[in-house]
């Protein structure tokens, strides 16, 4: 692949803006797509966005990603090893059963709350047993109602 400084674009005077990467937890530099734009991801998480689209929206999306990556499908709750006990599943069917879960749902939307550290990966029915017993069902001006 060709160097930066002997392309087309760095003889025209272009420069690279390197950015910190989206994803709040990586510190790596982004770099230059394909097609010369510049990218918000640096060159390892980039390869992850196929599998989580709408990532920048949703930032957990790349915690579950590389739990993927490195094989770690075991709810943090239970321990089950979804991958072990459903061996003969499909893959994407055991991703779809786990959940990420904000371990401190107050801070969920905040550069604290998104974070490795507010992250748990839970099977879909010990996150729903945690919803509930936090009160995630319940509609915003009753979550403050013990009935």
């Amino acid at each position: 692949m060709e160097k930066f400084e002997d392309s087309w674009w760095f003889k025209c005077g272009l420069r690279i803006i390197e950015n910190e990467c989206k994803v709040s937890w990586c510190n790596n530099k982004t770099t230059l797509s394909d097609k010369h734009r510049h990218s918000i991801y640096c060159s390892t998480h980039i390869q992850y966005k196929k599998y989580a689209a709408n990532a920048t929206s949703r930032p957990w999306l790349m915690y579950k990603v590389e739990k993927v990556v490195n094989n770690s499908l075991i709810c943090e709750h239970c321990d089950l090893d979804m991958v072990k006990h459903y061996k003969d599943a499909n893959l994407k069917a055991i991703i779809t059963a786990m959940d990420v879960d904000h371990i401190n749902p107050a801070i969920k939307g905040t550069p604290e709350g998104e974070q490795p550290s507010n992250y748990q990966l839970l099977c879909k029915m010990c996150h729903i047993i945690k919803s509930y017993d936090e009160g995630d069902y319940k509609p915003k001006k009753y979550k403050n109602d013990n009935k």
